[in-house]
């Protein structure tokens, strides 16, 4: 079976690469198709990695007008992926199966709003990653999705264990702290991170994420020289994100629309609780009492009293609530089982 990922694989930073890359590595029965365009030393490192094994096979856009494929996957709406798509069922006569994984709620102000409807309505067969997203495609589109199946995390990355001592001090950061990871963009909400870091001041909170453009970055960045203990730290790789989660106090993620946002699930497996909102696919990840809590904006007094508590958990409390936080990302959000899932589908589809 020949399955064509229609992106730079070996792209460390984006979300939708990660999840397709850990489809291909657990999967060494297919092979893999998809392109390279490191753009940094984490990347070069994972693409060495990447394209040594004898089923990733990394090719060029011109092979698309002779080479053949079973499947044509992506999971970003994008002009690119549905050119890409359109080749490959044309070299194929047709006998290219067109999966589109949406990875987020559709909503209007999407930049790849219109190659978003375009991708639900001409892939042969279409995936969600959570029900939130499988329900707005109903309603708006009317196309039931055909399966649903989540992100996933690299348990063994992120694992207590695996983190290391992060240098505190040099960063600027006091113990303990509050994390925020994620692009910082206005539907994720880090006005709202800002506003319970200025109810809580004894408490630092540490903004991890980049920005789409260098406005939105000056804009933050004038926001969070406000509050003294607010850290703006810009994007950092993922072994950093996973170091600073290791001994974070919790993660605060107040999103109000996503797709199923891995760094929620990241956070469960690491052992800290999350607080978010009761919006989008957020209550499918934030369990109360197991993974955290689901707040409301409004009263913030909610988030500001959840936080209080934890500072005051002691050891055996923090104890307790790891154990119950990564054996549910475990059971339900491992990447063994996601890819044994999609490697479900694809034979399915392959077989008619």
């Amino acid at each position: 079976m020949r399955v064509l990922f229609p992106i730079n694989l070996d792209r460390c930073k984006f979300p939708v690469a990660t999840s397709l890359r850990e489809l291909t590595l657990r999967n060494p029965e297919i092979d893999f198709y998809s392109f390279s365009s490191p753009t940094s030393d984490e990347d070069r490192a994972l693409g060495e990695h990447l394209w040594s094994q004898s089923h990733i096979h990394k090719i060029r856009v011109s092979d698309l007008i002779w080479q053949r494929f079973d499947i044509i996957h992506h999971a970003s709406a994008t002009p690119r992926n549905l050119i890409a798509a359109a080749l490959a069922k044309a070299r194929s006569f047709g006998q290219c199966t067109h999966i589109f994984t949406a990875p987020i709620q559709p909503h209007d102000d999407d930049e790849f709003y219109r190659q978003y409807v375009t991708s639900v309505r001409r892939a042969d067969v279409l995936g969600a990653v959570s029900h939130a997203v499988a329900k707005d495609i109903q309603e708006q589109f009317g196309r039931t999705v055909d399966a649903v199946i989540p992100s996933g995390v690299d348990l063994n990355f992120f694992s207590p264990g695996a983190a290391q001592p992060v240098d505190l001090e040099k960063l600027g950061i006091r113990q303990p702290y509050v994390l925020f990871v994620g692009v910082l963009t206005p539907r994720k909400r880090p006005d709202v991170f800002m506003r319970i870091a200025s109810l809580l001041p004894e408490l630092d909170f540490v903004m991890v994420g980049a920005t789409y453009t260098p406005q939105e970055e000056g804009m933050y960045q004038e926001a969070a020289s406000k509050y003294p203990n607010v850290k703006l730290l810009g994007g950092q790789p993922r072994s950093q994100v996973r170091d600073l989660m290791g001994s974070a106090l919790a993660l605060v993620f107040p999103s109000e629309l996503e797709g199923l946002p891995l760094t929620i699930l990241e956070a469960s497996a690491m052992g800290i609780p999350v607080l978010a909102q009761p919006k989008s696919s957020m209550p499918e990840a934030v369990i109360d009492n197991v993974t955290g809590w689901i707040f409301p904006v409004d009263p913030i007094q909610s988030w500001t009293d959840k936080l209080t508590e934890i500072t005051n958990w002691s050891e055996e409390e923090r104890s307790d609530f790891a154990q119950k936080a990564r054996p549910f990302v475990t059971d339900h959000y491992s990447w063994d089982s996601i890819a044994r899932q999609y490697a479900d589908l694809y034979h399915r589809v392959v077989r008619g």
